[in-house]
């Protein structure tokens, strides 16, 4: 799998010969490229007014000097031509670190209602798609602080968020946050599968009844989603589809209890 510096490097017609060849050829072969090719060229996705106003903060500097360092043959940008996808890359490389400021701008991206055809999930599923383990290896995990997390989220959803109920089994809890979507507050409550790696529950008022559990698959994720009288859930991963199933039907139970 190629970087996504590479790939945004491809995109803008920075790359050349071999390089440019090669890159082309695993578009063309391989489905994982492909797909995140794809995700890349959306032009239609407003990355750079999401995060303008952390973007004064961003180490650009820094980050433009050891992307100029990479192995492949990238020419230098005119300093004209301001903002390339690829510098603006490297700002948000640096903006990851910033945490809750990054999620908030990125699910405000999108303004559609929650309650109609999936578009919700089809947002965290976008956003989570960019979740490495790295994202979430060091953060503190301690049971009081998630506990205190987990108060703050049910106190803004109106429900109650008890951590023995949203505890998966031999997976870590990470972390807990409200972010927000269609001006609504939508609860995170981030994990980190030793084998599959991210993974993330998320939960948004919803006024459209009970429903089953369904799953879908989005931006190569497996999703299991359903409804009560007063929330929408979804659990998200890569999990294989059974297993993620089961450990919802947990998270499902524990809080209908």
């Amino acid at each position: 799998m190629p970087s996504d510096e590479l790939l945004v490097a491809y995109l803008d017609g920075e790359l050349a010969g071999t390089e440019r060849a090669r890159i082309e050829s695993l578009i063309e072969t391989d489905d994982a490229v492909a797909a995140r090719y794809e995700f890349l060229s959306r032009s239609e996705m407003a990355f750079y007014d999401a995060f303008e106003p952390l973007l004064a903060n961003a180490p650009t500097a820094k980050l433009e000097a050891i992307l100029s360092g990479l192995d492949s043959p990238v020419a230098a940008e005119p300093a004209s031509r301001g903002w390339s996808r690829r510098g603006f890359m490297a700002a948000a490389v640096g903006l990851f670190f910033v945490g809750v400021a990054a999620d908030r701008g990125f699910l405000a991206l999108k303004q559609a209602s929650g309650d109609h055809a999936g578009d919700w999930r089809a947002v965290v599923a976008e956003y989570l798609s960019l979740y490495t383990p790295d994202t979430l290896a060091n953060l503190a995990s301690d049971e009081q602080s998630q506990s205190a997390q987990l108060k703050t989220v049910g106190d803004r959803l109106g429900i109650s968020l008890p951590l023995e109920a949203v505890s998966l089994p031999g997976i870590a809890l990470k972390r807990a946050q409200v972010l927000q979507y269609d001006d609504k507050p939508l609860g995170q409550i981030a994990y980190l599968d030793p084998e599959h790696g991210p993974m993330a529950l998320c939960i948004v008022q919803s006024s459209s009844g009970p429903h089953s559990p369904e799953t879908e698959r989005r931006h190569g994720m497996n999703v299991v989603y359903w409804s009560d009288e007063a929330h929408g859930y979804m659990l998200i991963g890569r999990n294989p589809t059974d297993r993620l199933k089961d450990l919802a039907e947990g998270v499902r139970a524990a809080l209908a209890a």
